[in-house]
């Protein structure tokens, strides 16, 4: 026990030395390497954090269980080991991100369908384009080389300044404009105004402040969800779009857009939230290993005098 207890403390230093400058030029470099020697590292990273530290395994298993009632203890083992190992390749394929080409880019991630948004940048119709943590979501901000729309990526900024700007230049590379969360809302607004279509893009299976009341079942649990997404497409009536990402192999994606609304400023924020949140279910009971299970999304539990949308 004091070993593992070793081995995890010094694992995590590790990891906070490269969110500092000199650790940001060793992710760098190593982003250099070749996918075969990443992928390499993938699977010793594999049994570092989930054979060695056990990386957050009871939060995974609880998350499991809690989402797949029905599962036996065997399943639930079986999807976790496979998820590990896709975090392990996620992590690998995120650093390799920043030294990635154009062309590179084009071969691993596959967009289809990219007619049903770029129909509504040639009718001057901007666009909100739900995603969620699901596969590699990183990969998927070059997003900007097959649409025709300017890509706002709406993201959560880290503490780590170093880190977050390193990461925010690899997601933007293909051309993904970055804006923080908190000035979406104004980012939006000034493109109203300029009537420049945009193609708002978020990822909105995050967990809000505990402030937030907006409240749905997901995945068989209460779930407190940001309503930013609905209220933003009901105000400015932009269509919402769904965008799912399959993997189809090692370091290998498919990405795929689904019409949702065309007028969602007919509908309640509650029932844009609910279809996104169904098509989101969908996709993870498909293939569950490929979620953000080690995320503590359900760490908040709704007060009593808190509606639950239903």
């Amino acid at each position: 026990m004091k070993k593992c207890s070793f081995v995890a403390v010094f694992i995590m230093n590790m990891i906070s030395a490269f969110t500092t400058k000199t650790g940001i030029f060793f992710l760098k470099f190593i982003a250099k390497l070749p996918f075969a020697v990443l992928y390499g590292i993938s699977d010793m990273l594999y049994f570092i954090i989930y054979r060695i530290i056990g990386y957050r395994k009871t939060v995974v298993a609880d998350n499991l269980k809690n989402a797949f009632p029905e599962k036996s203890n065997a399943e639930i083992k079986t999807i976790s080991k496979k998820f590990f190992r896709h975090l392990a390749d996620l992590i690998v394929e995120t650093i390799k991100m920043n030294s990635m080409s154009e062309k590179t880019f084009r071969e691993r991630v596959v967009f289809k369908n990219t007619k049903i948004v770029n129909d509504y940048f040639d009718k001057g119709k901007s666009v909100v384009v739900l995603t969620m943590h699901f596969n590699n979501w990183e990969w998927s901000s070059c997003v900007a080389l097959p649409v025709k729309h300017k890509v706002l990526g709406v993201y959560k900024p880290l503490h780590n300044k170093y880190f977050d700007e390193y990461l925010n230049n690899s997601r933007g590379k293909m051309g993904s404009v970055l804006v923080p969360n908190s000035q979406v809302l104004r980012t939006v607004i000034s493109h109203e105004h300029k009537k420049e279509p945009v193609f708002t893009w978020l990822a909105a299976d995050q967990t809000p402040p505990a402030f937030h009341k907006f409240w749905l079942m997901f995945l068989n649990q209460e779930t407190m969800f940001y309503p930013g997404p609905a209220s933003i497409s009901k105000r400015f009536n932009h269509p919402v779009i769904f965008q799912k990402i399959e993997k189809t192999g090692r370091g290998k994606y498919v990405s795929q857009f689904e019409l949702l609304f065309e007028n969602p400023a007919d509908k309640s924020e509650t029932e844009i939230m609910k279809a996104y949140v169904r098509k989101m279910e969908e996709a993870i009971r498909k293939n569950p290993e490929h979620y953000l299970w080690s995320h503590r999304r359900w760490k908040h539990k709704r007060p009593d005098n808190t509606p639950l949308f239903t």
